[in-house]
């Protein structure tokens, strides 16, 4: 449930319980009076019964009144207490002894003659009592309540009591939403925070957020962000890595060849009959040091967030064809073997990036493979092709394939020969200029940029098969490319 939802269900409890035990009390308290309404009625009834027959026996009281009395309590039962007084409001004879006063003014007498009251649980009725238009004296009359008093004070002892467990229940379950909603989870964040500010960057995530709230959404998007950082932190590191590897391999490639230029540069100068084998070796030398600070530049400008290609729409046998031209020639020592079956599909490239991604692949398949090895090269659409190459193949792709019979590369390389500056062991090289680890780095950059993906299958003493593959490029409905 929504955090929103469930503080409108809290706001909702909150609310019904004064709201029930309102309602409890009205009806209690309604109970009560329609009780005490009855009661009402009925001793005004028994008050006018009583107050009849003590008039039909006026002369009785003047000779004997407590005899009057008696017969008067007998006759209704002993449900009141009776009182008769004199035409002076003295009291003469009353049927329980102290409940009722000896003497009475006038304003007590004549206050509230003929009408019930109610006072100290009781209700009371005063009349005259009249000998042919004669006053002889009055009588008052005492009915008792009964349980109406009790059960008044029962119904508020029970409202209340009520209320209060009902509050403290609400108070209880409005405290344990809130500590186990708000006060818990960002306890635990503020905790987090503080070990985010200290370095630390492992945490896990909260144990409520599988509670779809937006509180536990700001749990699981704060551990997202904690995770973020620490990718970060490692990237950073990573990032400084290489660089520390750049510097190194930069200090290291650049130095051997310059040490080497300046010595011949310097023989130059002493031997006149060796001029052309030294100029030799220092042109060797220039072209490799340029080709790595090619490699260095090229390096920059694709982790640059410039960095775009120039795409154009070509055929994939016609690209296949420019990429595979040239190297039977340019490399002899080697038997090339060049296979193209990818007709009637397009795609979206940069030519000359493309070039760039298999001249490096094929010189490094030439590196690596002995005089008179074969090296193939592939290019197809058609799944039965990639079998026997142990390529997974995805449909709506082109692949292009290198393959060597050098010595291969060993499982664990196989993981990291894409990475910056990493460099497969120089001893299976058959130059001596191997590079600062760029190449494969760089190819993968660009194929990835392309939109697709780039791998490696080998085997220690059978050779390697670097492959990538590119998405076909999709036409719209007006004949477009997408």
């Amino acid at each position: 449930m929504k955090l929103r939802g469930q503080l409108n269900l809290l706001l909702i409890l909150t609310a019904i319980v004064p709201f029930i035990t309102t309602s409890l009390f009205s009806i209690q308290i309604n109970r009560a009076v329609q009780g005490q309404s009855e009661l009402y009625v009925e001793a005004i009834a028994k008050a006018k019964a009583i107050g009849s027959g003590l008039a039909r026996q006026a002369e009785a009281i003047k000779t004997d009144p407590e005899a009057v009395l008696l017969q008067t309590q007998h006759h209704h039962g002993e449900v009141a207490d009776l009182a008769l007084y004199s035409a002076q409001r003295i009291l003469v004879s009353q049927s329980e002894p102290g409940l009722f006063a000896s003497y009475l003014s006038p304003a007590d007498m004549m206050s509230n003659l003929y009408e019930l009251q109610t006072r100290e649980g009781a209700f009371i009725y005063k009349e005259p009592l009249f000998i042919e238009d004669t006053l002889t004296g009055y009588y008052e009359i005492r009915l008792h309540q009964g349980d109406i008093q009790q059960d008044a004070s029962l119904i508020y002892l029970l409202t209340f009591l009520f209320f209060v467990c009902s509050s403290a229940i609400t108070f209880y379950i409005v405290q344990h939403w809130f500590k186990r909603n708000m006060l818990v989870p960002f306890t635990w964040m503020k905790e987090q925070m503080q070990h985010i500010g200290d370095g630390k960057r492992e945490i896990k995530l909260h144990g409520s957020t599988h509670r779809r709230t937006e509180v536990g959404v700001l749990l699981d998007d704060f551990a997202i962000m904690t995770a973020q950082l620490v990718e970060t932190e490692r990237e950073k590191q990573r990032v400084e890595g290489n660089r520390q590897k750049l510097i190194a391999s930069i200090s290291h490639d650049l130095r051997t060849p310059l040490t080497s230029i300046r010595a011949y540069a310097e023989g130059l100068i002493e031997s006149d009959d060796k001029k052309d084998e030294y100029a030799s070796v220092i042109l060797t030398k220039t072209r490799y040091m340029q080709r790595l600070i090619g490699d260095l530049l090229m390096y920059s400008q694709i982790r640059a967030t410039s960095f775009l290609l120039d795409l154009q729409q070509v055929d994939a046998e016609e690209l296949a064809d420019t990429l595979f031209d040239g190297y039977k020639d340019q490399w002899k020592n080697h038997q090339f073997t060049i296979d193209i079956d990818c007709s009637h599909a397009e795609l979206q490239v940069d030519v000359d990036r493309l070039i760039q991604v298999v001249d490096n692949l094929v010189a490094n398949a030439v590196n690596y493979t002995p005089e008179g090895g074969r090296i193939t090269l592939l290019a197809t659409t058609q799944e039965k092709k990639l079998v026997s190459h142990s390529i997974a193949y995805e449909e709506a792709h082109v692949y292009f394939i290198v393959k060597d019979t050098g010595k291969g590369i060993s499982l664990e390389e196989q993981t990291l020969v894409f990475d910056s500056f990493y460099q497969v062991e120089k001893a299976r090289n058959q130059s001596n200029e191997s590079g600062v680890g760029l190449g494969l780095s760089i190819c993968r950059e660009l194929i990835q940029k392309h939109g697709g993906k780039m791998g490696v299958q080998s085997s220690l003493e059978k050779g390697s098969t670097f492959y990538f593959m590119l998405p076909l490029a999709h036409r719209n409905k007006k004949g477009g490319i997408e």
